[in-house]
Order: C-alpha cells, then sequence, then structure tokens
C-alpha cells in the first residue's frame, strides 16, 4: 500500500462528515468546538489570539486549517508559513498564493488553494497556477458555482474540490456534494447544527 498523501487525508477526514466549519468570528468558537465537524477553518484571529484557537480545535479533536492570508500580525511570507507550522501548530493553511502553497508543503503542512471562479479566465488561471502548486485541495468559491464548473476542473487536476463561500442552504450542501465535491466550508451555524443530527 501506498503511502498516505495530504489529499488522502482530507478525504478521509470529510469522508462522513463533510461540513468543515468555518470561523469567522471568535464569539462561535465554543458553538464551533461542539459540532462533530472533523475540519474546521480558522479565519479571524492575530498573532496573538491564534495559537490557542488551533489548540481548542485541536483538543475537541479537528484538524485546525488557518487560512494565512486573513490572520493578523503574521508576515504574509515564508517565516509567516514555518510561525504556523512550528510555533502555533497548526495541521494545514488556505490560501489563494501559490508561494505560499509551495512553502507550506516543506514544512509539512496540509494545503487548501483557494481558487475565485469568477469567469472562465480566472477558472483557466487558477488552473494553470493550480498545476503548478499540487495542493492537497481546492476551495471553489463561491461554491453554489460548483455544479457547473467540477467537470471543467476535473478533467484538468485530480484533486478533491471543496465548495465554499454563500453556502447557506442545505440544497447547497446537498447540490455541491451531489455533483463532486467532497465537502463543503460554511460559516452558517444551522449547517453546522444540520451535519451533528446525521449522526
Amino acid at each position: 500500500m501506498g503511502k498516505r498523501t495530504g489529499s488522502d487525508t482530507i478525504r478521509y477526514a470529510l469522508k462522513d462528515k463533510p461540513v468543515i466549519t468555518s470561523l469567522v468570528a471568535n464569539g462561535d468558537l465554543d458553538a464551533l468546538l461542539k459540532t462533530s465537524s472533523t475540519i474546521a477553518f480558522v479565519l479571524v484571529g492575530d498573532i496573538f489570539s491564534i495559537e490557542r484557537t488551533v489548540a481548542k480545535i485541536q483538543e475537541a479533536g479537528k484538524l485546525a486549517f488557518v487560512h494565512f492570508d486573513l490572520i493578523a500580525g503574521i508576515g504574509k511570507d515564508q517565516m509567516g508559513v514555518r510561525f504556523l507550522a512550528h510555533k502555533i501548530g497548526a495541521d494545514g493553511l488556505v490560501t489563494t498564493r501559490s508561494n505560499i502553497i509551495l512553502t507550506a508543503k516543506q514544512h509539512h503542512l496540509l494545503t487548501i488553494q483557494r481558487l475565485f471562479a469568477f469567469d472562465s479566465v480566472s477558472i483557466d488561471n487558477g488552473i494553470k497556477v493550480i498545476k503548478g502548486t499540487q495542493p492537497d485541495a481546492i476551495e471553489v468559491l463561491p461554491g453554489m458555482v460548483v455544479p457547473r464548473i467540477v467537470d471543467r476542473i476535473t478533467m484538468k487536476l485530480d484533486l478533491p474540490i471543496i465548495a465554499g463561500g454563500l453556502i447557506t442552504e442545505l440544497t447547497d450542501v446537498e447540490t455541491a456534494l451531489k455533483c463532486g465535491a467532497i465537502g463543503i466550508s460554511t460559516s452558517t451555524q444551522q449547517l453546522w447544527q444540520w451535519q451533528d443530527g446525521n449522526e
């Protein structure tokens, strides 16, 4: 049997619990910790709070992915990635930036690259970049476009797809998963609770 890849780890984590809880307000942390999610995205915080947030998420048995571009006070460079990996102890990071993905892989972080699907040009350019960086997964935003473009992406990239952004209704979740996404990320707590009810 071959060595387990980062993509395998993410696929396995989302296999039975496809809703990724996204933390966008510090006041929602306690609610997030009580959910049955296996992966949490941290989109809020700063250099002083992020270590505690990550530790609490991990203590709750979840993989903690920090959105590298959104955390205040961490340099958006190689040293910032090193700090996140070795001082903060995050499991992975989310970013739009290809150089950060490459550096994160060197520090053995799981990597999710965001792809904004604004139009055909942005999709094609994003696919070219991702071919070079080979992250462990792709988060496509806004999530509601995933059903229309998933085939276009999977024809060129053999990477798991997560639908993110503007996922607020159960039908959004069901549609994304039905069309081939392995998970969805959302800050909508009703969807966190829906997943908890499916144990």
